[in-house]
């Protein structure tokens, strides 16, 4: 029996989503009354709208997809869309839903795709039709290797994450931080007692030394290349990439 078969998607059982943290939030130099938002399990009939927000704001504001310019090639856009939503039905991502003072439906404020990850299983290149896509897609697999999550922690599985987003409306609240630490919780519930993570800016990696994460392997842009020789990431506005762990339990 395969490690992954012991665990059955999606994880969140049927029912009302997991509320993991709740947070005030109040507008700079605003005299409206504090939002509270949500941390949380992110519903089903949320998914799209969760997707949208990755397509229209991580995929404009992360370095590596800013230096490829990904948001302007539509192949490249679907592609991580189509990774995004397979991985949202785990069941084990994060939402930020902020109250609508209207009385409407909370709107999205955040969103942090995360995922298990098995020992011996590997990312699929071939399964993105951009080029960029698989170029991404191998130097990542590559970085984890070499950190070796597995041995050091001496575990079979761990809660992963490709994209962690906040709504520019909404930043300024720590929400990052908030989103970052609710892996303590979904660790302990579904029993995944490490996380790592690749983080490819400076703002990122500043947030998870502050949340606890350790950084296992670190490379500057400047010394990733193609196979060409080129740089994998010319004009990148960021200095290094790292991958990063924490114990949940």
């Amino acid at each position: 029996m395969s490690k992954k078969s012991t665990i059955k998607f999606p994880v969140k059982p049927p029912g009302q989503a997991k509320v993991w943290d709740v947070i005030e939030y109040v507008k700079k130099n605003s005299k409206e009354p504090p939002v509270k938002i949500f941390i949380q399990e992110i519903p089903e009939d949320r998914y799209e709208e969760m997707l949208d927000h990755m397509c229209t704001h991580f995929l404009a504001d992360e370095p590596v997809c800013k230096s490829m310019q990904g948001i302007d090639d539509p192949e490249y856009v679907a592609n991580f869309r189509s990774l995004w939503k397979e991985i949202l039905h785990q069941g084990v991502s994060v939402g930020a839903f902020a109250e609508d003072p209207n009385g409407g439906k909370p709107i999205v404020a955040g969103c942090n795709v995360l995922g298990i990850s098995f020992e011996g299983e590997h990312e699929e290149i071939d399964r993105f039709k951009s080029e960029k896509g698989k170029r991404i897609t191998r130097f990542l697999n590559e970085l984890y290797n070499e950190a070796g999550v597995y041995k050091k922690y001496g575990v079979d599985r761990y809660l992963s994450a490709i994209g962690l987003s906040v709504d520019p409306s909404y930043r300024g609240a720590a929400l990052g931080a908030h989103i970052l630490n609710a892996r303590e919780k979904i660790g302990k519930e579904y029993n995944i007692p490490v996380t790592a993570t690749i983080f490819t800016s400076p703002i990122a990696q500043k947030l998870s030394e502050r949340c606890g994460f350790e950084v296992l392997v670190a490379r500057n842009y400047d010394d990733v290349l193609d196979e060409d020789g080129t740089l994998m990431f010319p004009g990148i506005q960021a200095k290094r990439i790292t991958v990063s762990a924490k114990r949940l339990f």
